[in-house]
């Protein structure tokens, strides 16, 4: 899709112009697979009012329109009116060759299942699939329930023909577990899944930029031991200030399964419906934070704005990583932005300055570091400094001895990587000193 088509998605704020502009009929994706496989005498599965039609052999479908869509503090409509809502901020720099530039959030599919176990071997059957993208009507939501593995076959047809409609999948954690399960399950059948050549993670972004808000509240006396994780709904929790009520544990969705196969028990599959509907809920709101995040970077505290300068730099984005860093390290404001993190964030300057060859601005920030925190790197990143830029040897050794008099104090390991560095540091330069020391005195005596 060109540029054009690309920028055509931009009619009024939040109303995309349309499925054409995509590429792809958004809300009618698999429709006419679907058509393909109905039964002429179709039966229906109802769990607690949810209503799944069978359109074929064991597989079950049941779709959802969000015209518009709340969690917590999040609100669909208000996410959708942000301008321009392309990812490719969120992607490194070269992902893949065959990477689209410009994807736009209506390109984007997102995808959950469920599943019979943890791993991603063949015994692993994913017996729920949940599907969503963004269109002009809202969040289109649809599920796929196979009742048996027999099911398999006739939804890889819809699976195949759905994905090759969007530029880009979007999950969570799905890099590490769904993708890799749903390879298999197609292998398994002798067929081949072809993804789209972009896949975002937010599991792995939220991790990068969440990393200071979780420093945060592990500070928090009232947070001691409870040790969250980055797992979804830890993210909904504290962005989209989302807490699910009722929600089935992931740790039980097998189970349940496993009694409706075995005993005809459907009297909690319902919850394992609602828990794949709200992981794909919770999905399409944290995407849309995310993109609202990065691209208006500078009005987040600091705290984000941290997290966002690490992941550019895991990008290959290094320059803006800098520029970021050295805004939010000038004049740290933000109630919240932890000494800890303020540490952190000078001494990575630091480092992008020196690989900048902005010597003299490293130096300044090595040297901040060194007196204010007693910081090992910075004091052998000054000492180097001294030694190879300013070619002032006694001053380089001196950093050098007196960062290895304080590691002494402190009474750290022989093998202790930072003493290691200075005792070889201040005995190269002492001999370096004494040779020129040496040098000096037979000129003297020849003169």
């Amino acid at each position: 899709m060109d540029l054009a088509g690309k920028l055509s998605l931009y009619g009024k704020p939040g109303k995309p112009s349309g499925p054409a502009a995509t590429g792809h009929d958004q809300d009618k994706s698999g429709e006419s697979v679907r058509a393909g496989l109905e039964l002429s005498q179709p039966s229906v599965l109802t769990f607690s009012g949810l209503e799944f039609s069978e359109i074929s052999p064991d597989l079950y479908f049941r779709r959802e329109v969000y015209e518009d869509l709340q969690l917590g503090d999040a609100r669909l409509s208000e996410l959708l009116v942000q301008p321009m809502q392309f990812l490719d901020d969120l992607l490194p720099v070269d992902s893949q060759p065959a990477t689209p530039a410009m994807i736009h959030r209506n390109e984007v599919l997102f995808l959950d299942t469920e599943t019979t176990g943890l791993g991603r071997g063949p015994g692993n059957f994913p017996f729920l699939y949940g599907l969503a993208w963004i269109s002009e009507q809202g969040l289109i939501f649809e599920q796929y329930f196979l009742n048996g593995p027999g099911a398999e076959e006739s939804f890889h047809q819809i699976l195949r023909d759905l994905v090759s409609r969007f530029s880009a999948i979007c999950s969570y954690n799905g890099k590490s577990f769904d993708i890799p399960l749903i390879r298999n399950r197609f292998i398994l059948l002798g067929e081949r899944f072809r993804a789209p050549p972009v896949h975002l993670d937010l599991f792995h972004f939220w991790r990068s930029v969440g990393g200071g808000m979780r420093k945060k509240l592990r500070n928090r006396s009232s947070e001691v031991g409870k040790k969250k994780g980055f797992k979804q709904k830890n993210m909904e929790e504290e962005v989209l200030a989302f807490y699910r009520e009722d929600d089935l544990p992931g740790s039980e969705v097998p189970q349940v399964y496993f009694d409706f196969r075995k005993y005809g028990r459907n009297d909690r599959m319902h919850l394992v419906m609602k828990h794949n509907e709200w992981d794909l809920q919770g999905l399409a709101l944290l995407f849309l934070k995310a993109i609202g995040i990065v691209n208006e970077q500078r009005d987040q505290v600091s705290l984000y704005r941290s997290g966002i300068a690490r992941m550019f730099l895991r990008h290959g984005r290094s320059q803006e990583s800098l520029e970021i860093l050295q805004d939010i390290t000038a004049k740290p404001s933000d109630e919240g932005y932890l000494e800890e993190l303020l540490y952190g964030d000078r001494l990575l300057l630091g480092l992008l300055l020196k690989k900048a060859k902005r010597y003299e601005e490293a130096d300044l920030i090595f040297e901040g570091l060194f007196r204010k925190y007693r910081c090992m790197q910075s004091c052998i990143e000054l000492s180097r400094y001294k030694e190879l830029r300013c070619r002032d040897l006694s001053q380089a050794l001196s950093i050098a001895r007196e960062g290895l008099d304080l590691l002494e104090f402190r009474g750290v390991e022989a093998k202790d990587r930072y003493y290691q560095d200075l005792i070889r540091r201040t005995r190269r330069l002492e001999n370096r000193l004494h040779g020129t020391q040496s040098e000096a005195n037979a000129a003297q005596r020849k003169r």
